[in-house]
C-alpha cells in the first residue's frame, strides 16, 4: 500500500483556507470529484435525470420517439454526462476545458433544436438545471436531516454556478442567445427551485419511458437481475413528490425508502468525518486508470455482458430507426460525433 502524501482529513482544511469569491473553482471542485466513485456518479445521475424532463417538451427532447440515445443507448448516455460533469467540476467555468465541453453541448442543443422546434425554447428548463446542479446535495443533505452547505460553500456554489450559466445558450431562440434571470444569490437558487418544482407539471405520458430507460440501466450495470427491483429502488427512494407525479413512477416501500436514506446519510457522514479523505479525484483515477489499462472505468455488470454476446457473434449491433431519413441520421451523427470528440479531448486534457 502506498503511503499517504496528505493528512488524513486535508479537504475541510483547504476548503477553509479559500476565498469563496475568488477560489470558488477549487472550491467546488473538493466538494465534489474527492467524494465520488463511478457507483455514486451512475446514482446521482439516476437520481437527477427525471428532474431535468418532468414537462412533457423535455421528455420528447430527449426519448426522440424512441431513437434518442437516452433511449438507444442508456449506458453511454449516462456516462457522457458523467463524463461532461466531472470537467466541469474539476476545472470550473473560466477554463478552456469546461468551454469546450459546454460548447460542444450548445452546438448539440442546436442541432435538435432545429429537429423539434418548441422544446429548447424555454429559459426556465435551462435556469433549472443549473440551479439544480448548484444545490443538490445541498437539499439533499436538509432532506436526510444533516446541515446543508455551509456559508462559504453556499457562496463559492453560487460563483461557479453563475459563471457556469453564462456560458449556455437558449437553442432554441436566436443565435447565441444567452440564458436570462439566474439567480442572485444561493437563497435565490433554492427558490428558483422551490418554483420550478412546484409548478405542478401534468402527468407526463412518457413517464413510462423515462423510468425504463433511467431505472433500468443503473440496475443492469451494478446489480444481479433479482436485485433490480432493489436498485430501483434505490434511486426512487431519493426522488422528490414532483418526480413521482409528473412521470408516474411507483413509489419505494417505505420500509426500503428509509432503509436507503439511512444508508446514504451513514456514508455522508463517513466519508466527511471517519474516513480519511481520497489522495486522488475522480478524474484523476480515471486518468490514471486509462494510462494503465485503457480504459476510464472498469467493466460494469452489463458490459460484461454484452462484451461476451459480441464475442459470441463477432459482430457488435448498433440499433438503428428504419424510418430516419439518411440526411437526418447523418447530420445527428456528425453532431453526436463531434460531441464525443469534444469529450475525449478534455477529458484526455
Amino acid at each position: 500500500m502506498a503511503k499517504r502524501t496528505k493528512p488524513r482529513k486535508w479537504i475541510a482544511d483547504e476548503m477553509k483556507s479559500l476565498d469563496p469569491h475568488t477560489d470558488y473553482a477549487r472550491i467546488w471542485a473538493l466538494s465534489s470529484v474527492y467524494y465520488v466513485n463511478d457507483f455514486l456518479l451512475d446514482w446521482i445521475y439516476a437520481i437527477t435525470f427525471p428532474r431535468f424532463i418532468a414537462p412533457l417538451r423535455g421528455s420528447q427532447a430527449v426519448l426522440r420517439n424512441g431513437t434518442g440515445k437516452i433511449y438507444t443507448d442508456p449506458n453511454k448516455r449516462m456516462d457522457d454526462t458523467s463524463r461532461h460533469m466531472l470537467v466541469w467540476w474539476e476545472n470550473g467555468p473560466e477554463h478552456p476545458a469546461t468551454q469546450r465541453s459546454v460548447k460542444s453541448l450548445n452546438n448539440l442543443h442546436r442541432y435538435w433544436s432545429q429537429q423539434l422546434p418548441g422544446r429548447f425554447t424555454f429559459n426556465e428548463d435551462y435556469i433549472y438545471t443549473l440551479c439544480y446542479e448548484a444545490a443538490m446535495m445541498h437539499r439533499l443533505r436538509l432532506s436526510l436531516g444533516m446541515d446543508g452547505f455551509d456559508e462559504r460553500l453556499q457562496t463559492a456554489s453560487w460563483e461557479f454556478w453563475s459563471r457556469m450559466a453564462t456560458l449556455f445558450e437558449n437553442v432554441g431562440g436566436e443565435e447565441h442567445q444567452p440564458l436570462e434571470g439566474f439567480p442572485e444569490d444561493f437563497a435565490g437558487i433554492n427558490a428558483y427551485m422551490d418554483w420550478y418544482e412546484n409548478e405542478n407539471w401534468p402527468a407526463n405520458p412518457m413517464g413510462a419511458q423515462v423510468a425504463d430507460v433511467i431505472l433500468r440501466p443503473f440496475a443492469e450495470r451494478y446489480f444481479p437481475s433479482f436485485l433490480h427491483p432493489f436498485a430501483k429502488q434505490m434511486v426512487t427512494s431519493l426522488y422528490p413528490d414532483f418526480v413521482f407525479a409528473a412521470h408516474g413512477i411507483k413509489r419505494p416501500n417505505p420500509i426500503v425508502r428509509r432503509l436507503v436514506r439511512a444508508g446514504f446519510k451513514f456514508g455522508l457522514i463517513m466519508s466527511e468525518k471517519i474516513a480519511p479523505d481520497p489522495e486522488l479525484s475522480l478524474p484523476e483515477i480515471h486518468r490514471q486508470r486509462k494510462a494503465e489499462t485503457g480504459r476510464v472505468r472498469p467493466l460494469t455488470r452489463s458490459e460484461k455482458k454484452a462484451r461476451a454476446r459480441a464475442d459470441v457473434s463477432a459482430c457488435p449491433v448498433h440499433a438503428l430507426n428504419p424510418s430516419a431519413d439518411p440526411q437526418d441520421a447523418a447530420a445527428a451523427t456528425t453532431a453526436v460525433d463531434e460531441a464525443d470528440r469534444t469529450l475525449r479531448e478534455v477529458g484526455a486534457s
